[in-house]
């Protein structure tokens, strides 16, 4: 399996982050869109799953 390098996953994050479309950042990075769109994905997941504040719902 091929690894971008890190620079690259920080500027196809960033890119993302400020609203970029997987094709700009496809015509910037050079990388494929199908790559951003996994890389995109992974993003997502680690937002998704990173610890936050932890919130009680009392009613």
């Amino acid at each position: 399996m091929n690894v971008l390098k890190p620079h690259l996953k920080t500027t196809i994050s960033t890119l993302l982050a400020k609203g970029s479309t997987q094709r700009e950042v496809e015509r910037i990075t050079g990388v494929d869109r199908k790559t951003i769109r996994s890389y995109q994905q992974r993003f997502a997941e680690e937002c998704s799953n990173s610890p936050g504040v932890a919130t009680v719902d009392s009613e």
